[in-house]
C-alpha cells in the first residue's frame, strides 16, 4: 500500500519535474527521515546508565559536585542557560529574557532566593511564593524554571543519579550511615543530608542483605510529564482534602508484617511531594488549597520531611514554589492559624510590566503562536494597546505638575521631571490594571471581522474601550472617568507618535542620518576629552547639547556620561545607536526632523491643482517608506498619514467624553 502511494506521487511529480530530479528528491527525504528517526531513538536510550553504589561512591569522592541538593540543582539549571551583562552592569538571565519582559527587578529577587538557598542557608527552608495579578508572568516564571531543571538533568554537569526502582528518585548517598558521613565530609568535602525512604530501606535489608555496595544506581532524567523530579499541584482539585494527592497513599492489602515490611511495601509514595523530591514542586493557586493540605508544607519546609499520618515521615529535599493572587494571600495572612506557615514563606511580588517598550515585546511574543497571521497589525497599533495597558496599571502621580503620561515616559525612557522620583512611585504600582491576556482578546475581537485586513490603532483602542465593562477584574476597581481617561491619554500619545513617525518617513534614510550624527558627536566628545583640539567641532556639539537642555557649565559632565555609555555598550557587544539614550534621541530627532508646521504643509492637500501632483508624489514617498522601513501595510500607512494630517490641521479632539461618560470619536475607528 505504501509503495503504491510512492508510485502515484512519482507519477504526479513526473509531470512537472525531470525523473532524475524527482528520484534524487525522494532519496533525500528518505535519508532525512531515517536520520531523524535514529536521532530520536538515540535520545531515548542515551540516559540508560547503570552501575553499583560502590562505583557511584568512587565517582562522588573523585568529584563531589556530582551530588546536588535541590536548590543547587535549580540555581545551576537557571544559570546554565546563560547570563547577559547589560551596559549598565545589570544582569539579564537568558532563561527568561526572550519570554518574560519588563519585570527584571522581580526576576532578580527570584534569583537572589535561589542563590541564597544554594548556599545551604535557612532560605532553602522557605517556600517561595510568587504574588501578583492575573497574567503578570507568575506561572511563566515557574514553567521556565521547571523546563530549565528538566533540560539541565539531560546534561553531563546536571546529571542526577538515584537508587534503581525508588519512587522518590532517592539520592544513593543516603545508603551511607550517619556515623560515617561526618568523616566523609571532613576528608572529601562531600555533604550528605537525609535518610532512605521506607521502600529503599526495606529493599536494602531484604533483597541486598544490608550490602549497600551492591545496590544498583541509575541515571535519572527529570520530567514533569513522566512525574519524575517535578511535581505540580493545582488547588482546584476535586478532592481538595485528600492528603494522598501530596504525600502518597497506603496500599491497604500490604499492611501485614513488621513495621519495616509494612512501610516498605504499603507506602506507595506517589504523591506530588514524593514526585518532586530532589527537584521541585509547584503549587498553582496555592491558597485555594484545603488548610489541611497546606499544613503538610510546614513540615516539608521546616524539617524537610513529608509526614504521613500513623506511619511516620519521609525525608524530602525539594524546591517549593507557589503562586497566587493578592486577595487569596490576604485571606491566608489574616487567618491566625496560618501564622506558622506564613513564617515559612518568602513572598515576592510579580507585578505587571510598566514599560511600553517591554509591553510591545509581550504582544509580539504572544502573536507568534496566534491565529492572527491573516490580519496585519500596524506597529503603532501594538504600541497604542501597550500604552493603554500600562496606563491602566499606573497610579496618578503624587508630584505636582507631573501627568500620568509623564510617568509613562519616565518608566519607559528614564526621562523624568525633577519633582518626580521613579523609584518611590514604582514600588506601589503594577499590581492592578489590564492584563496582556485581555489586550490580546480585544485585538482578536476586532480582527475577527471578515472585512478587516489591517487593525489600525484607533480601531484597537476602541475595542479595548468597549470591552472594559466586560472585564470582571476591573469592574470594581476603576470608575467610568478613569476608563475614559485611559482612552483620552492613549489617543493623545498615539497622536504625537503618529506625527513623529510621519516626520521620520519624510526624511530619506532617517535612521542612518541619525546614527551618523550621533557617531560624529561621539567622535567629537572623545577628541575633546582627550584634548585633541584639531578634531573638535565645538559648534556642532553645542547644537546637540542645547537641544538636550545642557548648559555650558554642565557640558563636560554630560560629555563624559555619554562617552561612558558608548564605551559600556561596546564592551558588551551592543550598538550605541541614536535611540539608546532618550535625551540624545529627542535632541537628534529635533535636529533632523522637519517641524510640525512644515510637515503639516507638506502632507496637507494644496489649494491649487498644479501643486497636487507634487503633493501626491510626496505622500506616496512617505507611504512607501512607512511600508519599507517601519512595518506598515498600504492600509495602515495611508491611515497613518491621514490621521497625522487631521491632527495637525484640526483643533477638534479625536475623542470626546460626553456627560454620561461615553466616548464620541471624531475620527472613524
Amino acid at each position: 500500500m505504501f509503495k503504491g502511494k510512492i508510485f502515484m506521487a512519482e507519477q504526479i511529480y513526473n509531470d512537472n519535474l525531470p525523473a532524475k530530479g524527482f528520484k534524487s528528491k525522494i532519496e533525500d527525504v528518505d535519508s532525512k527521515a531515517e536520520s531523524l528517526i535514529k536521532m530520536s531513538e538515540s535520545e531515548s536510550v542515551q540516559f540508560e546508565w547503570k552501575c553499583t553504589f560502590a562505583d557511584y561512591f568512587k565517582m562522588v569522592l573523585d568529584n563531589p559536585e556530582i551530588t546536588k541538593l535541590s536548590h543547587v540543582l535549580a540555581h545551576e539549571a537557571i544559570v546554565a542557560k546563560g547570563i547577559t551583562i547589560n551596559p549598565d552592569q545589570t544582569k539579564n538571565y537568558n532563561l527568561f529574557s526572550d519570554k518574560i519582559f519588563g519585570i527584571e527587578s522581580a526576576l532578580e529577587k527570584v534569583m537572589q532566593y535561589f542563590s541564597s538557598a544554594a548556599e545551604r542557608t535557612e532560605v532553602r527552608k522557605r517556600i517561595l511564593l510568587l504574588l501578583g495579578p492575573p497574567a503578570s508572568g507568575k506561572s511563566s516564571i515557574v514553567n521556565e524554571i521547571k523546563q530549565a531543571i528538566e533540560d539541565y538533568t539531560r546534561t553531563p554537569k546536571g546529571a542526577v543519579y538515584s537508587i534503581l526502582g525508588c519512587p522518590m528518585q532517592e539520592e544513593p548517598l543516603h545508603l551511607i550511615s550517619k556515623r560515617t558521613r561526618e568523616q566523609i565530609f571532613k576528608e572529601h568535602g562531600v555533604y550528605i543530608e537525609g535518610d532512605l525512604c521506607p521502600r529503599c530501606r526495606y529493599l536494602v535489608r531484604t533483597k541486598y542483605s544490608g550490602k549497600i555496595s551492591d545496590v544498583p544506581v541509575v541515571r535519572t532524567v527529570f520530567s514533569e510529564t513522566e512525574a519524575v523530579g517535578i511535581g505540580s499541584y493545582v488547588a482546584t482539585n476535586p478532592n481538595p482534602a485528600d492528603s494522598s494527592i501530596l504525600v502518597g497513599s497506603i496500599d491497604l492489602d500490604k499492611l501485614d508484617g513488621d513495621r519495616l515490611e509494612v512501610s516498605g511495601k504499603a507506602f506507595r509514595l506517589d504523591g506530588e511531594l514524593n514526585v518532586g523530591n530532589r527537584g521541585m514542586v509547584e503549587f498553582v493557586e496555592m491558597f485555594k488549597a484545603d488548610k489541611h493540605l497546606l499544613t503538610t508544607l510546614l513540615g516539608l519546609a521546616q524539617e524537610q520531611v513529608i509526614k504521613m499520618e500513623r506511619f511516620g515521615s519521609v525525608y524530602a529535599d525539594e524546591v517549593i514554589i507557589g503562586h497566587t493572587n493578592e486577595g487569596d494571600f490576604a485571606k491566608f495572612s489574616d487567618d491566625e492559624q496560618s501564622e506558622a506557615l506564613r513564617d515559612r514563606i518568602i513572598a515576592l511580588q510579580i507585578p505587571y510590566n510598566l514599560r511600553v517598550s517591554e509591553e510591545n515585546k509581550i504582544y509580539y511574543k504572544m502573536l507568534e503562536g496566534s491565529s492572527l497571521q491573516h490580519v496585519h497589525l500596524s506597529p503603532l497599533t501594538i504600541n497604542s494597546v501597550s500604552v493603554f495597558a500600562v496606563l491602566s496599571r499606573l497610579v496618578h502621580p503624587s508630584a505636582i505638575g507631573v501627568s500620568v503620561l509623564d510617568k509613562l515616559h519616565a518608566y519607559n525612557d528614564g526621562v523624568q521631571k525633577d519633582s518626580f522620583n521613579t523609584e518611590t512611585e514604582i514600588a506601589s504600582e503594577g499590581m492592578e490594571g489590564i492584563s496582556p491576556r485581555y489586550v490580546m482578546n480585544r485585538i482578536s475581537a476586532v480582527s475577527s471581522a471578515e472585512e478587516v485586513s489591517c487593525v489600525t490603532p484607533i480601531a484597537a483602542i476602541e475595542s479595548l474601550w468597549k470591552g472594559l465593562d466586560q472585564n470582571v477584574n476591573l469592574q470594581n476597581k476603576l470608575e467610568s472617568n478613569e476608563y475614559t481617561d485611559l482612552v483620552v491619554n492613549t489617543v493623545k500619545e498615539y497622536s504625537e507618535l503618529a506625527i513623529q513617525t510621519v516626520q521620520k518617513a519624510s526624511v530619506d534614510s532617517f535612521e542612518d542620518s541619525a546614527n551618523n550624527l550621533l557617531n560624529k558627536y561621539i567622535e567629537s566628545i572623545s577628541n575633546y576629552l582627550a584634548k585633541k583640539n584639531d578634531n573638535i567641532n565645538e559648534k556642532d556639539m553645542r547644537d546637540i547639547e542645547r537641544l538636550c537642555g545642557i548648559t555650558e557649565r554642565d557640558k563636560e559632565q554630560f560629555r563624559k556620561k555619554v562617552l561612558h555609555k558608548s564605551i559600556a555598550c561596546k564592551k558588551v557587544g551592543k550598538q550605541f545607536s541614536y535611540d539608546y539614550d532618550p535625551i540624545l534621541k529627542q535632541a537628534i530627532e529635533k535636529h533632523l526632523l522637519p517641524s510640525t508646521r512644515q510637515i503639516a504643509r507638506q502632507i496637507s492637500e494644496p489649494r491649487f491643482a498644479k501643486q497636487k501632483v507634487k503633493w501626491e508624489q510626496f505622500k506616496q514617498t512617505i507611504s512607501s517608506r512607512l511600508q519599507e522601513s517601519y512595518g506598515n501595510c498600504p492600509i495602515c500607512s495611508d491611515d497613518l498619514i491621514a490621521f497625522a494630517t487631521y491632527v495637525l490641521n484640526t483643533k477638534k479632539p479625536i475623542v470626546k467624553v460626553s456627560k454620561n461618560g461615553s466616548i464620541d470619536w471624531s475620527w472613524p475607528a
